[in-house]
């Protein structure tokens, strides 16, 4: 299977909103393909925002994913610190 990245800034696709409300918008750095986003957006029948919480989920348990982050700890937070940050944005989302 082919994967991309691809994010432009005019917000128009579910994709791109997407990306942009997880904060994945940069290709050097990214923690989720075209494919996989598109596929959790069919799951939730484009609804972005249950989608954001789908992906705070995968994050919350994939540290892979936050070691695509430019130095593994984004900034001051360690990789533990944007585990228990994903893992309770995806709490926050499941109990509204």
């Amino acid at each position: 299977m082919a994967t991309a990245f691809t994010y432009n800034e005019d917000l128009a696709s579910a994709r791109n909103y997407l990306r942009f409300r997880i904060g994945d918008t940069n290709t050097t750095y990214r923690r989720f393909w075209d494919e996989e986003l598109d596929a959790i957006l069919v799951k939730v029948s484009d609804d972005v925002e249950q989608a954001r919480g789908v992906c705070f989920a995968i994050m919350a348990q994939d540290p892979d994913r936050l070691m695509l982050t430019k130095d593994g700890t984004a900034g001051a937070f360690t990789l533990l610190a944007l585990m228990n940050l994903y893992s309770r944005r995806s709490a926050e989302w499941h109990a509204s």
